[in-house]
């Protein structure tokens, strides 16, 4: 798996969004501002560093093969 944060400005949606993907997957997302990282445990300290430059109060994690979307 691996597991995308964007990296866009998410003041106007309210979260940052983290996308997690089976690691052979190329997703469009990938061609845009975002992080790629193969592990949740980088992907999320970096979210949440994003989370607090943007002062936002979510992080939305988005499954890529299920559509399914958890906050944090």
């Amino acid at each position: 798996m691996k597991w995308i944060v964007l990296e866009d400005n998410p003041r106007d949606v309210g979260y940052v969004p983290v996308i997690i993907a089976p690691a052979d997957k190329k997703l469009q997302v990938e061609q845009g501002a975002c992080s790629v990282f193969q592990n949740s445990e980088l992907a999320m300290d970096h979210a949440r560093q994003l989370r607090e430059r943007f002062r936002v109060p979510q992080i939305k994690l988005f499954y890529s093969e299920d559509l399914h979307a958890s906050l944090i």
